[in-house]
């Protein structure tokens, strides 16, 4: 097996990345945390793909695919680090966090411990587990100095009863990245499996099954990736795939109708998928991922972490920013908010100014910005195609904002 995200490309060049992102005239994108702009190969490849089966047919065109599709398999297995049985694409990837967590074997007075800052769609599916008496749900404690999870006092809640420890590489509501390798390291029973959301950091930090230590590990296309939206990617362990049981759904691309009342299910990751998916869609997650692979991950963490540093840099000078990210943590993205205007309303000023950035709010983050005391946060989030001065222009923009917002009141 291949890892050739342990070897990034030296023929990175950041104004070629750029080129490759048709983007919107005169906008400014910085939430790749929600969508990654696509490359442009990406497009090409979903657009030619449905222009196929508009000439001879979707099934047709999926049966010419094939080939291509063994390949998408392939190159995620090598970006996730495993292998292609490993690996099951769905539609997004809280629906394929659910239907592995749903999957496993019922065990009385079964326990999951939870990150705080566990992605909505994850927390949602383990609530209604709870509400139906088949699980408990204990918090893990943080270190409020750092924002990441206390492994020491994590330890202490496994006990026998865990079945799983859930927790994203780094949330949506902040830019810190949790210590998965070191709660993967501690001991737990050999029933528990650790579920690791790797929405926001796949695409953009080295990281798979190797590195994470994680059994189930999810991510979508549209994000870091910069891959199609409806798309979305799981690697489990070989030792998730022993221990889960049938999906919830079961589907002819996962199962098999072997006699008038039998079915068997495959043994591989493949029991996750469904027969309907969009062909056009997988081959454009496909290039998205030999794209990244190409550049190389860390070519493009390494660019992302000077980009976040500028922002960083410059939210810090302006008065009445706060910044919730430390810059030594290197965060993912960063999150921020100032006194003089609600996150909804400075995100309106940026989008008048043709800024694309974000707003998280309690439907999103609710326990963790509970616990903080927010309502809702900015959230900025450059990716390897935003250039310095595209950074300014978010500077320049929140700054002006903000004297509009001092003129107003003092008025």
């Amino acid at each position: 097996m291949s890892m050739r995200i342990a070897t990034p490309s030296a023929r990175f060049d950041v104004a070629s990345f750029c080129d490759e992102t048709p983007g919107a005239s005169n906008l400014v994108h910085l939430n790749a945390a929600g969508a990654g702009l696509p490359p442009r190969t990406v497009t090409e490849t979903v657009v030619a793909h449905l222009a196929r089966e508009a000439s001879v047919g979707p099934h047709w065109a999926a049966a010419q695919a094939a080939e291509r599709l063994d390949g998408v398999r392939a190159s995620v297995a090598d970006l996730l680090q495993c292998r292609p049985h490993n690996i099951a694409f769905g539609g997004s990837a809280g629906h394929l966090w659910a239907m592995a967590l749903l999957a496993m074997p019922a065990r009385h007075g079964a326990r999951i411990l939870v990150a705080r800052s566990e992605w909505a769609s994850n927390v949602l599916n383990l609530l209604k587990q709870k509400r139906a008496g088949a699980i408990t749900i204990d918090v893990m404690p943080f270190d409020e100095s750092s924002g990441r999870i206390d492994v020491a006092r994590a330890a202490a809640l496994i006990d026998e009863r865990t079945v799983a420890i859930c927790l994203p590489v780094v949330s949506s509501g902040s830019g810190v990245q949790q210590p998965v390798e070191a709660i993967a390291a501690l001991p737990r029973p050999d029933g528990c499996l650790l579920f690791v959301d790797g929405a926001q950091a796949v695409g953009q930090i080295p990281l798979g099954m190797a590195t994470t230590g994680a059994d189930v590990l999810v991510a979508p296309s549209r994000k870091w990736l910069r891959g199609p939206r409806g798309e979305a990617i799981m690697a489990l362990s070989d030792r998730a795939l022993a221990q889960l049981g049938d999906p919830p759904i079961l589907s002819q691309a996962g199962s098999g109708w072997t006699s008038l009342e039998g079915y068997s299910t495959r043994a591989d990751a493949g029991r996750f998928e469904t027969y309907e998916f969009s062909v056009a869609g997988r081959l454009g997650l496909g290039v998205a991922v030999e794209y990244a692979l190409r550049c190389g991950i860390d070519n493009i963490r390494d660019t992302i972490r000077m980009r976040v540093a500028r922002v960083h840099a410059g939210l810090s000078a302006i008065p009445d920013v706060t910044v919730f990210e430390q810059i030594n943590g290197e965060p993912a993205f960063l999150t921020f908010g100032t006194p003089s205007l609600a996150p909804a309303e400075l995100n309106r000023h940026l989008a008048e100014a043709n800024i694309a950035a974000a707003v998280v709010d309690r439907q999103y983050a609710r326990a963790d910005l509970e616990f903080r005391g927010l309502a809702a946060v900015n959230r900025v989030a450059p990716h390897a195609y935003t250039s310095e001065a595209d950074v300014d222009r978010f500077l320049d923009a929140v700054a002006a904002a903000l004297r509009r917002a001092r003129w107003r009141n003092a008025s």
